[in-house]
């Protein structure tokens, strides 16, 4: 037969060995398995957060709340930062609550402009935090991040959490909100630290407090920082129950950011304090240093008879937090 009229051969099928793309590499039923192994991992995680507790078999005791510290900032007034940690920390039954921004850490590549113009090393900065946790760490209740802090975490490593774990191995800690139940005797306070609070107003700086315990009724005492406007406690009603919004001041006393964009200035308070009674009373006070005395005054009223429900002969009705007697 002529080669022009050969019938043609069917091609060679090649043999091939490998990954194919009709195959399925992932395993749907170990994926699902991994996925139910986190749900109820996160799902502990949220139930433990929802039933925190600090106890104090009883009163008064006080809070002093700090943030905005910005530790390695050329404008922080460091002496004044130290000083106000020694109070605290000598000061008998008053406690300390960390509400963010305690360095400055510039580490995002956006803002290397100003990393570049800081007199402090990133670990010097951190080596000046865990000195103010190493005067008054004992008194530490719980700590909640800031946006300086939580810059950090972008590499995946909350370096934050692990200097507060290194204070005591019981501080309360969440990188952005933290709900604890404050009991002091008989009486309980729900209280709230976020370092932002979503709503603003030029006419009341704790408006984002406010409208928070009156849209989420988690809280009757709210804490709060990042502005720097000033250091203010503030009562307003909660349900028919008097409530507390607390703002930090800064002690980040010249800030070049704030007057280029012509900000308000600061009342000069740095640490906003609470006291809590076991009558089921609190108020606020803007100075710390007077806060110390009041505290001191107070109990050694209640130990000479002179203060609290308990001290006047009545007791407190745990249900409606209110006193009964004479």
């Amino acid at each position: 037969m002529s080669h022009l009229t050969r019938k043609a051969s069917s091609p060679e099928e090649p043999l091939i060995e490998g990954l194919f793309a009709s195959e399925d590499i992932v395993d749907e039923d170990e994926v699902y398995a991994r996925a139910v192994a986190e749900w109820r991992k996160t799902e502990k995680i949220i139930k433990k957060a929802s039933a925190q507790r600090i106890r104090f078999e009883s009163g008064p005791i006080a809070i002093a709340n700090v943030a905005d510290i910005h530790l390695g900032s050329s404008g922080v007034d460091y002496e004044r930062v130290f000083y106000e940690a020694e109070l605290i920390a000598k000061t008998d039954g008053m406690y300390l609550m960390l509400d963010g921004d305690l360095v400055d850490n510039f580490v995002l590549a956006k803002l290397m402009h100003v990393r570049l113009n800081t007199k402090f090393a990133i670990a010097e900065e951190w080596a000046l935090l865990r000195r103010y946790l190493g005067i008054v760490g004992h008194k530490l209740l719980l700590s909640v991040g800031g946006n300086h802090d939580g810059w950090s975490r972008i590499a995946g490593i909350d370096y934050f959490r692990e200097v507060m774990g290194q204070v005591r191995d019981n501080v309360i800690y969440d990188t952005d909100d933290v709900v604890v139940m404050l009991e002091v005797g008989q009486a309980d306070f729900q209280i709230r630290l976020r370092h932002q609070w979503n709503g603003s107003s030029i006419y009341n700086a704790t408006h984002g407090i406010e409208k928070a315990a009156k849209f989420d009724g988690n809280f009757i005492c709210g804490v709060g920082a990042h502005t720097h406007v000033s250091g203010l406690t503030r009562q307003f009603n909660v349900g028919g129950r008097t409530g507390m919004a607390v703002l930090c001041g800064s002690y980040k006393v010249y800030d070049p950011y704030a007057r280029a964009r012509g900000f308000a200035k600061p009342n000069g308070s740095t640490a906003a304090t609470v006291v809590f009674d076991e009558s089921g009373a609190m108020f606020g006070i803007d100075r710390l240093e007077y806060a110390t005395h009041v505290i001191e005054r107070l109990r050694g009223g209640k130990r000479n008879g002179t203060f609290g429900a308990k001290a006047r002969g009545r007791k407190v009705d745990r249900k409606s937090k209110k006193t009964v007697g004479r």
